[in-house]
């Protein structure tokens, strides 16, 4: 498998579980805060929105609302006025979709301008990596709210 195809099945296998995640959740599921943890619809949230910053590093624009730096930006979370789920899941979904029309029209060798990456193929890894991440915590989230396990 090539870099590319490879870094598309990243990019795909994990929308497909950030989006299992939330399939059979309630606003009122999504929106609640266990354990002071932040909720499942901030862990979208905070995908969405970083995948959006990573766009912007590599030049393009990001089609996550301006809105969404203060609500999931780093550092924040908790209990908070979140838009719902579905709009949540709509920014992910087309973060998602220009993350990977991003990965199509490049070289997984283009410089991106960025700390912690300085490649398009290094930075969709880390986007693959950190969803990845918040899979793990949103289906510790579902555990805790009695929700049946999604993966294993």
């Amino acid at each position: 498998m090539d870099p590319k195809a490879a870094l598309r099945y990243a990019l795909e296998a994990t929308r497909e579980r950030v989006l299992r995640c939330v399939q059979d959740l309630s606003e009122e599921e999504a929106g609640r805060v266990v354990y002071g943890l932040s909720p499942v619809v901030w862990q979208v949230g905070h995908v969405a929105f970083t995948d959006g910053q990573l766009l912007e590093r590599a030049g393009r624009a990001s089609p996550v609302p301006e809105s969404y730096a203060s609500l999931f930006g780093t550092g924040t979370g908790g209990q908070a006025a979140y838009p719902p789920l579905r709009e949540v899941c709509a920014a992910f979904e087309a973060a998602h979709a220009a993350l990977a029309q991003l990965l199509e029209a490049a070289s997984v060798d283009a410089p991106v301008d960025a700390r912690y990456f300085r490649t398009v193929g290094e930075m969709v890894a880390f986007s693959a990596y950190h969803r990845g991440y918040h899979v793990g915590k949103m289906t510790t989230l579902r555990s805790l709210l009695g929700k049946p396990r999604l993966f294993g």
